[in-house]
């Protein structure tokens, strides 16, 4: 056999990721705890640095000319 042990067992034939040591949580606190934790756990994703491109701006159907008696209509 080479160096590399064989990878853990999934699914209900695992070991425990974590043990209860004292109380009885409901199901519903066994999920947060259990999403909480894969959430800490879980790599940070590696997608692309910086935000993301913006999209169009909202034009509203607008149309490129104001009104005659707009503000915008005295600007020189």
């Amino acid at each position: 056999m080479s160096g590399t042990s064989a990878p853990a067992l999934e699914g209900p034939l695992a070991p425990p990721l974590f043990t209860i040591i004292s109380g009885s949580p409901t199901p519903e606190e066994l999920a947060a705890v259990t999403a909480l934790l894969t959430l800490l756990t879980t790599p940070p994703d590696t997608g692309p640095a910086g935000p993301a491109e913006p999209g169009p701006a909202a034009r509203w159907d607008r149309s490129d000319l104001p009104p005659p008696a707009s503000w915008a209509a005295a600007r020189p």
